[in-house]
């Protein structure tokens, strides 16, 4: 990449019922403000919900700000949406959103994408059986080894399960699933400029199940991956109790962790980097970044809303794809 190559970063205005728009309308104009010489922003979603943002909730003049504003092919009637409530109109237009910037990286228009809050429950009502982003990327890239990843400033947590009741954990965890997030973690190495990550597991039972004693998922699933892996030259360890990893983590001897539920990981990265906490999507064909919050559907229109998440996420994005493009050209 050279030095007057700038990246081109694709974000998504998220649900208009919620902050999405808001903090992309912050992000707008500082970024125009600043005028940075390394990126260029391209933000998607529908003109007219940034513009009324602008005037409604900043208070400010979108006409100020040049910044190029990609709308999806279809259009999505939201003029009876209101702020903080669920509707399926915001839902199947977040999505288009998703869509647009998905086939815009896809396509060489952009490096990377970042993605803007959505509610669950919405698409689930504009018809998209979809939990969330990150399964909707994978039918989208047609991938589905895919792993979720947090980063905070010193933390960064691969997830072996994600979206699943406390009660159904043990029951879904394998050999697998296990591995899958390690070579994941292991891959996402060269996004961050780290050749060979040093990686630690997390074990899913108190004291790491204790020998046995307080569950055997330790000794029978995650152990034996470990072990395959470690014989494959992947500098994994474990498995850890969760509670007293973290400190060592911060203290730098680890530059990934493997955790096995959402909680695990979820809580450490964002008591270190709250607001300022970056989700990675790992192993699809183009690089994704998200915020670390949702819609916030309380605060949404009341110029509440701080773009720090976001901002972040643009400069995880960002610095990804300085790091693939760097090693494309060693």
């Amino acid at each position: 990449m050279t030095s007057m190559e700038k990246i081109k970063i694709a974000v998504t205005i998220g649900d208009p019922a919620g902050v999405g728009p808001e903090i992309c309308c912050k992000m707008i104009r500082d970024y125009c403000n600043k005028k940075p010489d390394d990126y260029e922003l391209f933000v998607v979603g529908y003109k007219n919900i940034i513009k009324n943002t602008f005037q409604n909730v900043l208070k400010d003049d979108f006409d100020k700000y040049n910044c190029v504003i990609v709308e999806p092919d279809e259009k999505v009637n939201l003029e009876s949406i209101r702020y903080g409530v669920v509707n399926k109109e915001c839902g199947k237009a977040s999505m288009l959103f998703v869509e647009k910037a998905t086939k815009m990286v896809l396509n060489g228009q952009a490096d990377a994408l970042v993605t803007s809050p959505i509610n669950k429950q919405a698409i689930n009502l504009a018809g998209y059986d979809f939990p969330g982003h990150t399964e909707y990327l994978g039918y989208l890239t047609n991938t589905y080894d895919f792993s979720m990843m947090l980063v905070g400033d010193k933390i960064k947590v691969v997830l072996v399960t994600t979206h699943l009741a406390i009660k159904d954990i043990a029951d879904r965890i394998d050999k697998k699933a296990v591995k899958k997030a390690i070579l994941n973690a292991n891959s996402a190495g060269r996004f961050f400029g780290i050749q060979k990550p040093r990686i630690a597991v997390c074990g899913l039972n108190p004291h790491a199940g204790d020998g046995g004693v307080l569950g055997d998922e330790e000794l029978k699933i995650i152990t034996p991956v470990i072990n395959e892996l470690k014989s494959e030259n992947i500098d994994v360890h474990g498995p850890f109790p969760a509670d007293s990893l973290f400190p060592k983590v911060l203290m730098g001897e680890f530059d990934f962790v493997v955790c096995i539920y959402h909680d695990q990981g979820l809580i450490p990265v964002k008591m270190e980097s709250f607001g300022a906490a970056v989700n990675v999507t790992l192993n699809l064909p183009i690089i994704r970044t998200s915020v670390d919050h949702g819609t916030a559907y309380d605060i949404a229109g009341k110029n509440l809303a701080n773009y720090g998440s976001l901002q972040r996420a643009i400069e995880v994005a960002k610095d990804m794809v300085k790091n693939v493009k760097l090693n494309q050209s060693l």
